[in-house]
């Protein structure tokens, strides 16, 4: 099949294995830490599903996040340093959960997909992964029609992406490509802390070296409750330099004003702050911590 304006050559297993999700799947979620093409990746599925006709119904974390900056949540939950408030991530989590209970009541079972690039790492739409008391919708988002595809690239990958992303953005830059390479280690370093406390035994007096199999094995602790399918990636592919923003589609689905004032309201009366902050901070916790 060969596809316009498509990254991924259709030899790549990469390609074949997105392309059996793309037939096949209800809802399709990319999730995992900055730098490992997750964006580029929900974009090329995008084009293989729409070979098959398929519709599909996009909700991306950074388009989605900014339709919650209003100036009554503003007031309440400020980004500081421009860092997103903890308050802004429940506001976000809450709406996309209700996005998807209506998406299943209105197209499960339909020729049309819905795709969420949902980050989860610091909370951002962690939502979606946890168990959740709503029985129906659980036993949708746990059954094999619904996959959360996790990029993990190869040791050799990551070299070279972290070897890009230093060519490509500068510490000090004010506009950049996407995460700085020290975030990028700074969460690689906080992947391994977590690691630790599901068992491993890193070291962690200096910055641990990147391990395709210790990203693994956290995510699919943090992902037991769902079809977690990990993505394995051994190629470079030909990937030009855009800008962030280029990847996040406008089409995506986002609140409007209104309605995200309504969510803001609502965790607003529903929790502390101290209360919001405990919640994130174990993001990656089986269990809602409320």
């Amino acid at each position: 099949m060969e596809l316009l304006h498509n990254i991924i050559p259709t030899s790549s297993p990469v390609f074949k294995q997105l392309d059996e999700l793309a037939a096949h799947k209800q809802i399709v979620v990319f999730s995992g830490l900055p730098g490992v093409g997750k964006s580029l990746y929900v974009r090329e599925f995008q084009l293989i599903a729409k070979s098959y006709g398929r519709t599909v119904d996009l909700i991306q974390w950074d388009v989605a996040r900014k339709s919650f900056e209003t100036d009554f949540i503003n007031k309440h939950f400020p980004i500081q340093d421009g860092t997103v408030h903890n308050g802004f991530k429940l506001i976000a989590g809450k709406w996309l959960m209700d996005e998807v209970s209506l998406w299943i009541e209105q197209h499960w079972d339909s020729d049309r997909l819905l795709l969420i690039e949902a980050p989860l790492v610091g909370h951002r739409f962690v939502e979606l992964i946890k168990p959740t008391d709503d029985k129906d919708l659980e036993r949708y988002l746990a059954s094999e029609e619904v996959a959360v595809v996790m990029p993990i690239p190869s040791n050799a990958v990551r070299a070279k992406i972290e070897s890009e992303r230093r060519r490509q953005v500068k510490e000090d830059a004010q506009v950049w490509l996407g995460a700085k390479p020290s975030v990028m280690l700074m969460l690689w370093k906080l992947t391994c802390e977590i690691a630790n406390e599901f068992g491993k035994d890193i070291d962690l007096s200096g910055q641990p070296p990147y391990d395709s199999s210790i990203y693994e094995f956290v995510f699919k602790r943090i992902l037991q409750h769902r079809n977690f399918i990990p993505l394995f990636i051994d190629e470079i592919f030909d990937v030009p330099d855009e800008d962030e923003d280029a990847l996040h589609s406008q089409e995506s689905i986002k609140a409007d004003t209104e309605t995200a004032d309504h969510y803001g309201q609502m965790i607003r009366e529903s929790y502390t702050e101290a209360t919001i902050d405990k919640i994130v901070s174990n993001w990656y916790k089986n269990q809602f911590l409320l």
